[in-house]
């Protein structure tokens, strides 16, 4: 497609804001991006989805509102999008790569996340089983921790910044209007959605990374009931009920609701942050695990579980130390016997460990994420390792990035900057973008001769694929 098919294109798609952006500045970003198709109107300008002639990936390109663009304080404020946001680097929040500007023009390029946001999905369905809430919740409260790990709080999280990939990924966007954690001198200034505001955030009060797991009970709720915890007539009216009103349990909406489920969002949608939990790693544990309250009525469950998931991976633990390193890995995966599995193994557990040990690699993922950064007394970084190094051998492209990232923090193995780098190639080559810039800090740390290593392992483990995969998995350490 030519440019000035692209141009043409674009002022007949998008007439409001065509005759905004002068046909100079359309030449110029056709020149570098083909436009694709319009992904919408947002609240700071139009999106497309392009692909950059120059590397041939696609991505969602961003064109700021003239008014936008002519405003120092809101640039500002754009900038500052793009520098917390590339502190965050985890697979549930979309990346910003660049910030561009062509004459009066100004845009962003960041990630393309081919799928809709929970929004559209919401307006579609009406409201989502609670087992896939609560990979929602997951999902999300896992990129909200490790963007208030780097000190990035978002303060306008709700459904419509929510993206749910058509990978079964979801990510979370738009950290423009972030404040890095502490920072007190917006303290008057309302920023947010009123509908997903906390009752601080509505108040102008100090706030901090609670606000975002206020409005992620929030968004729950919704996703749960299939309507908002508060609604009214007006914005001022909903800032009230969210001031003065508790919303009701969803389990009155929703009879089918689990109350451990119920019992985290509603702790999340406190009026007092100090009743909130305190982190989105908190919320992760709680979402693990039944609440207090649930084990109490049924201690056995909770303790069962923790006890089949040491019996189980004591037993795998113990016939790996007892067979030679030489043995393929299918030999080194005991099954779980059978007594336990019938008097105490949740049904799902039993089914997780049996289709991960027929090599199942999403399913050796999950049991790599649970020993990872699951219950605190279910974590074992070398177990997490060798179901992640597992399912990564087996193709996820999730499992080949949080292996790289392993090696290259040494959790669960000795720190190995070959072997991470290793993995992040593999990971980039699989389409995982967050594994570019994994890939690019490794490299630098590297001499010449441990890059041709690299290389070397790299060929190894692709001739291996290429012969059945029978060589030994230690080809990569």
């Amino acid at each position: 497609m030519e440019s000035s098919d692209i141009k043409t294109q674009i002022l007949a798609q998008t007439p409001a804001v065509a005759t905004s952006v002068p046909q100079d500045v359309i030449s110029a970003l056709a020149a570098r991006y083909e436009i694709l198709d319009s992904l919408g109107d947002g609240g700071m300008g139009m999106v497309y989805r392009v692909r950059d002639r120059e590397t041939a990936e696609v991505l969602a390109l961003k064109i700021l509102r003239p008014e936008i663009a002519r405003d120092p304080a809101m640039m500002e404020r754009f900038k500052n999008e793009i520098r917390l946001s590339r502190r965050v680097t985890h697979k549930n929040v979309c990346r910003i790569y660049e910030f561009n500007r062509v004459n009066d023009c100004a845009y962003i390029t960041m990630e393309y996340v081919d799928g809709e946001s929970l929004r559209a999905y919401l307006q579609r369905v009406g409201k989502l089983a609670p087992e896939r809430v609560i990979d929602v919740a997951r999902q999300v409260a896992a990129g909200l921790s490790e963007a208030h790990a780097q000190g990035v709080v978002h303060r306008d999280l709700k459904p419509d910044n929510v993206m749910l990939g058509r990978d079964g990924l979801i990510k979370i966007l738009d950290f423009g209007i972030a404040r890095a954690l502490g920072d007190t001198s917006t303290t008057h200034t309302l920023i947010g959605t009123p509908a997903y505001m906390a009752p601080e955030q509505s108040q102008g009060k100090v706030t901090d990374q609670r606000v975002d797991l206020y409005a992620l009970g929030l968004i729950l709720y919704e996703c749960l009931t299939g309507q908002r915890a508060f609604s009214g007539a007006t914005p001022v009216e909903i800032a009230l009920k969210q001031l003065k009103e508790r919303p009701l349990a969803p389990r009155k909406l929703m009879p089918g609701t689990p109350p451990h489920l119920e019992s985290i969002v509603m702790r999340c949608l406190e009026k007092e942050p100090a009743r909130r939990f305190t982190n989105a790693t908190e919320v992760l544990r709680a979402l693990a695990q039944p609440t207090t309250s649930s084990r109490r009525a049924q201690p056995w469950r909770s303790l069962a579980i923790f006890l089949v998931i040491g019996i189980v991976t004591a037993l795998i633990a113990y016939k790996v130390m007892d067979q030679k390193k030489s043995l393929p890995m299918s030999a080194q995966t005991e099954a779980i016997p059978n007594d336990v599995a019938e008097q105490q193994v949740p049904p799902e557990l039993i089914k997780l460990f049996e289709t991960a040990k027929q090599g199942d690699a999403a399913a050796q993922e999950r049991i790599g994420r649970l020993y990872l950064d699951g219950p605190e007394r279910a974590r074992n970084e070398r177990k997490a390792f060798f179901w992640t190094r597992r399912a990564a051998l087996g193709g996820d492209g999730n499992a080949q990035y949080t292996l790289a990232r392993m090696y290259e923090s040494g959790r669960g193995a000795t720190r190995n900057l070959v072997s991470a780098y290793v993995w992040y190639q593999i990971a980039v080559v699989a389409g995982n973008d967050m594994a570019r810039e994994g890939l690019s800090h490794v490299k630098a740390e590297l001499s010449n001769d441990e890059l041709t290593e690299a290389k070397q392992q790299l060929r190894k483990l692709r001739d291996s694929r290429a012969s059945g995969g029978t060589r030994s998995q230690r080809t990569i350490e």
